[in-house]
């Protein structure tokens, strides 16, 4: 039985994993970061960071944007058709208004693609700031930037 299980799940060749290189898609502006205090929800901070990242679209007159988010989750509960009974439905309703009211695209990337946005959460993360905009690049980024601008490949384990 054991045997049976293991050949269910093993890779179907002999040749192991398949890697994935993946590397940025860089038409990119200024970014932003934030704290939210109180909470520690991580996929509360997703979504406010979605919803602040259109909000500051909207304030920039820009109606034609295409949004991506590494959490798999938020999208789909932004696509989703109808969310009801979640701990942030408010939220989320207001990304979809915001949404429909621009030609606004949301899709999901891989986290190895935009290692610049991985990096802003991160500092999020860590500051005390409620939001703050960056019009040139914190410390620490540079190297992500250059990298993204020069289209490195980064491996998906």
């Amino acid at each position: 039985m054991v045997e049976t299980f293991k050949n269910r799940f093993s890779p179907a060749s002999n040749e192991g994993p398949v890697e994935r290189y993946i590397k940025w898609n860089h038409n990119n502006y200024s970014g932003f970061s934030g704290f939210i205090q109180g909470s520690s929800d991580i996929l509360l901070a997703e979504l406010y960071d979605i919803y602040e990242g259109l909000l500051l679209a909207k304030d920039m007159s820009i109606d034609e944007l295409v949004c991506y988010s590494d959490s798999l989750h938020c999208v789909n509960l932004i696509k989703c058709p109808f969310v009801k009974y979640h701990i942030h439905v408010v939220l989320i309703q207001d990304i979809k208004e915001l949404l429909f009211q621009s030609n606004i695209s949301l899709y999901h990337t891989l986290r190895e693609e935009n290692q610049c946005v991985d990096f802003f959460a991160k500092l999020e993360a860590s500051s005390d700031a409620d939001f703050s905009t960056h019009v040139s690049s914190p410390e620490g980024v540079r190297d992500l930037l250059r990298n993204d601008a020069m289209g490195t490949f980064f491996l998906r384990e």
